[in-house]
Formats: C-alpha cells, sequence, structure tokens
C-alpha cells in the first residue's frame, strides 16, 4: 500500500479535497437559482433546470460508478469528473450566445455539470471510508471539516453577493471544480482501490451492477435512507418561506438553518463514540423515529422556542441516517462492490428520491402549508419500518 506523503497525513489530503469540494457545492446549490434568475430564467425553468440532474441520477450515478471502477487509483476518475464539470459549468457563462434556446442550453449544460459535480461526492466518501479503515483514522473528521466549508462558502458568498454581480456565483463554482481537477493530483493520495484487487478481469461492469440490484438486503437499505432523506425535501424549499410567514425575521432564519448544520457538524467531529456504542443498525431506527417526531411536531407550526431543539435533531434525521447508511453500505455488500454501492445509494437516496420530493413539494405547500411536514413524517414513517424490517432480517442480508 503507498504511504503517507510528507507534510500532510492521508486524513488531512481527505479533508483538503472535501473542502473545495463542499465549497463548491456550497455556492452552487443556494445560489444558482439567483444565477440562473440573473439571466432570465422562470421560477417553472429553475424548477426544470434543477430537478432534471436530480432525476437523472437513476441512469448517471450507476454508470458513473462503474465507469470509476475501471480505474486503478481512487483520484483518476475525480480529477476527470471536476475537469468536465469545470467544463460545462464556465460553456453556461457564454449566456449570450445561446439567445432564445438559453433555457435548453442551460437545461443541458447544467444537467451535465452537475451530474459530474455530484458524482464526486460519493467517490470520495468511498475512498475516505476505506482509508479511513485501513489507516486508523475517524472518518467523520474530513466530512466534517468538508461541512464546515459549506457553510463558510455560503455564508462569505451571501456577504459577497450584497455588492458584486450574480455572475460571481458560476465562476466560484467553476473555480472550485477546477482547482479540484488540478490539485487532486497533489492533493488525493496516490492509493490503489482495495475494494477492486480480487475482482479485477473476473466480471464485466454491468455483470457487478446486476449483483448489486440483486441485492435485497442493500434494496431494503436504499428505501430506507431514501425515505428518510428525501423526508427532508419540503423542509429545504419551504422552511424559510413558513418560518418568515409566521413573523420570523431573516436573519432568525438563517440562524435556525445554522443550528442544524452546526450540529451536523459537531456529531461528525465528536460523535464517533456514540456511534460506536449504538451501532448502524440501531443508529438508523433511532435517526428515523426522530425524524418521524421531528416533522410531526414541525407540522403544527410550533413556536420559536420549540425550533431551535427540532433543528438539533438534524444531527439524527440526516447526519446519522448518512452515517449509518454508510456503514451498512459495506456490511450488506459483497467485498469489492462497496464503492458502487456508495454511488448507486446517493445516486437514488440523495438523488432520485430527493428530486421526487422536491418535485411534489410546491403542490404539498400549496395544498397544505405548513402541514406539508404531515406528509414528509409519513414519508420518514416508511423509512422506519423499511429500517426495522431490515434490522429483524438482519443475518439474512448481512455479507460474511
Amino acid at each position: 500500500m503507498a504511504q503517507p506523503t510528507t507534510f500532510f497525513t492521508i486524513q488531512t489530503r481527505q479533508a483538503l479535497f472535501y473542502v473545495l469540494l463542499f465549497s463548491m457545492t456550497g455556492a452552487n446549490l443556494p445560489f444558482m437559482p439567483v444565477w440562473l434568475d440573473h439571466h432570465g430564467m422562470t421560477g417553472e425553468q429553475i424548477g426544470m433546470i434543477l430537478a432534471v440532474p436530480l432525476l437523472l441520477r437513476a441512469v448517471s450515478g450507476p454508470v458513473s460508478g462503474l465507469w470509476a471502477d475501471r480505474f486503478t487509483l481512487y483520484r483518476t476518475p475525480m480529477m476527470g469528473l471536476a475537469a468536465v464539470a469545470a467544463l460545462f459549468y464556465a460553456l453556461m457563462a457564454l449566456s449570450e450566445v445561446y439567445g432564445p434556446w438559453r433555457f435548453a442550453a442551460f437545461l443541458i449544460l447544467y444537467t451535465c455539470a452537475y451530474t459530474c459535480s455530484t458524482s464526486l461526492s460519493p467517490m470520495l466518501d468511498s475512498m475516505t471510508w476505506q482509508l479511513s479503515r485501513s489507516q486508523g483514522f475517524n472518518y467523520a473528521v474530513p466530512r466534517a471539516i468538508g461541512s464546515f466549508a459549506f457553510v463558510a462558502a455560503e455564508v462569505l458568498l451571501g456577504l459577497l453577493l450584497v455588492w458584486a454581480s450574480p455572475e460571481l456565483i458560476l465562476w466560484w463554482v467553476v473555480a472550485s471544480v477546477a482547482i479540484m481537477a488540478v490539485s487532486g493530483r497533489f492533493i488525493l493520495p496516490p492509493e490503489p482501490r482495495q475494494d477492486l484487487r480480487h475482482l479485477q478481469g473476473t466480471e464485466s461492469g454491468w455483470q457487478r451492477l446486476r449483483v448489486l440490484l440483486g441485492n435485497r438486503g442493500l434494496f431494503w437499505l436504499l428505501l430506507a435512507v431514501g425515505c428518510l432523506q428525501a423526508s427532508h425535501s419540503f423542509y429545504y424549499a419551504f422552511s424559510t418561506l413558513i418560518w418568515k410567514g409566521s413573523g420570523l425575521s431573516t436573519a432568525t432564519c438563517g440562524y435556525l438553518w445554522a443550528v442544524g448544520v452546526v450540529g451536523e457538524i459537531a456529531f461528525m467531529m465528536f460523535g464517533d463514540r456514540f456511534r460506536r456504542r449504538v451501532g448502524p443498525w440501531r443508529m438508523l431506527i433511532l435517526a428515523a423515529v426522530l425524524a418521524v417526531a421531528r416533522w410531526g411536531v414541525m407540522a403544527f407550526g410550533p413556536p420559536l422556542w420549540l425550533l431551535w431543539p427540532l433543528q438539533l435533531l438534524h444531527i439524527f434525521s440526516f447526519a446519522a441516517v448518512y452515517f449509518a447508511g454508510l456503514e451498512l453500505i459495506y456490511r450488506l455488500t459483497p467485498k469489492g462492490y462497496e464503492g458502487l454501492a456508495q454511488t448507486v445509494n446517493a445516486a437514488y437516496a440523495n438523488g432520485v428520491m430527493m428530486g421526487i420530493g422536491t418535485m411534489a413539494s410546491g403542490a404539498v405547500f400549496a395544498a397544505f402549508g405548513v402541514g406539508g411536514y404531515g406528509l414528509m413524517a409519513g414519508l420518514a414513517g416508511i423509512g422506519l419500518l423499511s429500517a426495522s424490517w431490515l434490522y429483524l432480517k438482519r443475518e439474512r442480508f448481512v455479507v460474511p
């Protein structure tokens, strides 16, 4: 196995790449709608541009995972994806060139760029998780540093946009992925993929994918995690509007968002002992129970004093679900399939399910207002039932 090179440990190198990745995401997710609006896109067009790449992850996720499996080093496909993403994002800057075809151009370019850039995350997660096991460091620490970078980028760019043009948004994104493409050779360690060594040359990529699709344990895990993560879609889309409609200031809404993210980071940084003691099975069920409780209470429009602890439940409804799912993938899939399984998990749980939830949230909000959280509680309840059934039948599905 390759040894850590001078100056930085492998854990530090992974953290640095997470910083670059989440700095891009911290600009892309909150502010790309602002850039699109600046270039004349309507609300319906913006919704379409943002939702299509999420829904296409049903195909793009597994395909990118199969493609990544062709490389010996972890970092090679990530550098390639970052370079292609930078190209497609940069082409969006040629807005005036596209004329009446601007919407179609943005839809195609953003779908390609977002697909490439979001495919980086599960690959980096898989790399860091496996390296943490072989090198003996806490996986959650680099991931938490990345989450902190997300918040920092979001806050800094928000401040800059007070006086700067919205064009800064796109160039921030382009610069982030371009730096990843160029610096990956120097930041990411030249570690060979341990998970593929004994499978190389024995199966084609599509044979590997069919094995995963036939894995019933993985199916139930994806259903549980997907429902729990998708239950956040209404929260992401409409919580600020609901809070402002109840009389809260914009600053207070921002603080409420920050409480959830800070709690998530703290859980990643300092929750390792808790995660080890509880274990991924019980942590997934506990997280599902608290997710049902969180959305169920929020459906009644709770007062501000109650919103603070409800926001702290983001620790469980999101972060604990994420970590439990990541670890259970390695228990439910055959050796050598872990990286591909993680890509499929990201594609469906955080892509397709979240995309469907986001598209449906508009109609849910129009029909039920704050009561839409009740439907999210029901969706989390499906996740709880799926997780509970999988736990009861775990001996049947766990791979020795």
